[in-house]
């Protein structure tokens, strides 16, 4: 080899290597944008990929895949139904965080997101109406979503609830307890006033919003117990559902959630479609600050 053609070599493998290293990194951001502790991601997580066609290959130890197995996933019955994830509905106070930019939708735009819905025919849903049509007892209007909301900021009853209940949507509010009543977070009562609306549903987010995956068997299981117990002496009915905190979760944890009570939990991976084989792993569609108009009515 001459050895232009062996300089010519090496600056290939180099390039290589820089690629393969742009791609490792671009596979260890998670769904927000940030960095995830370390995971196998099993499955594509392009939204518009049918679900018939995602087979998990390897074990999951964080967020953003369904259940983790090393076979192809048993999905039973499925629905389209896009589920929404939203966090702060108000603008932002600081803006030198970033990452609270992204998390938060302006009323304005979650105003006309829902007009849009309203305007073209779409239904809402709760969590336990999905629940019993994937298991065939109810069934679904066609566009039918669910709208769902993070970790119990005060700015949802400001913001969001007056909204959601001039069109008369449905909505549900993942509540970390041991946050509730303090800084930004919502009080029991509102909580309360909006549970007896008959519009918002209230479950499970932990109580102190924690990594599940980082915990004791002991301390996940007080975690997944106490938040319900907690939430349901409050809005006085049954938490059924639980959203992982950070979307984490693995075999353990999903054991752990069906040990604790619950029917069905949440995650952030993204389709929009809804199946019993990930009951307690379900996908969403997040909403952010930077999501225009045309790409929220891609989700739908």
């Amino acid at each position: 080899m001459t050895s232009k053609k062996a300089s010519l070599f090496f600056v290939a493998i180099i390039i290589f290597i820089i690629a393969l290293f742009g791609v490792e990194v671009s596979l260890g951001r998670d769904f927000f944008g940030g960095t995830t502790k370390k995971q196998n991601l099993s499955i594509s997580t392009n939204p518009l990929l049918p679900l018939n066609k995602l087979v998990a290959t390897s074990s999951v130890k964080a967020k953003g895949s369904p259940s983790p197995t090393t076979a192809p996933i048993i999905l039973g019955n499925q629905l389209r139904v896009p589920m929404l994830m939203y966090h702060y509905i108000g603008n932002n106070p600081d803006p030198r965080d970033k990452q609270r930019d992204s998390l938060s939708v302006s009323p304005d735009k979650f105003e006309e997101q829902m007009v849009y819905l309203a305007s073209n025919g779409y239904s809402t849903t709760n969590l336990d109406t999905l629940y019993s049509s994937l298991k065939k007892v109810t069934t679904l209007p066609n566009k039918t979503i669910i709208l769902t909301f993070d970790d119990g900021y005060i700015d949802f009853y400001h913001n969001a609830y007056p909204v959601l209940r001039r069109l008369n949507f449905q909505a549900t509010v993942f509540i970390p307890t041991g946050l509730m009543n303090q800084g930004p977070y919502l009080n029991w009562s509102q909580i309360q006033e909006m549970k007896a609306s008959g519009l918002i549903s209230f479950q499970a987010h932990t109580v102190k919003h924690v990594y599940l995956p980082s915990l004791s068997d002991e301390n996940a299981l007080f975690e997944l117990r106490e938040s319900k117990k907690v939430l349901e002496s409050y809005i006085g009915s049954a938490v059924n559902f639980l959203a992982y905190p950070f979307g984490a979760t693995n075999d353990r944890i999903i054991n752990l959630t069906k040990q604790a009570g619950f029917t069905g939990a949440i995650g952030t991976w993204p389709n929009y479609i809804q199946a019993e084989g990930y009951i307690y792993n379900m996908p969403r569609l997040r909403v952010g600050g930077f999501t225009s108009l045309q790409v929220f009515i891609s989700y739908l």
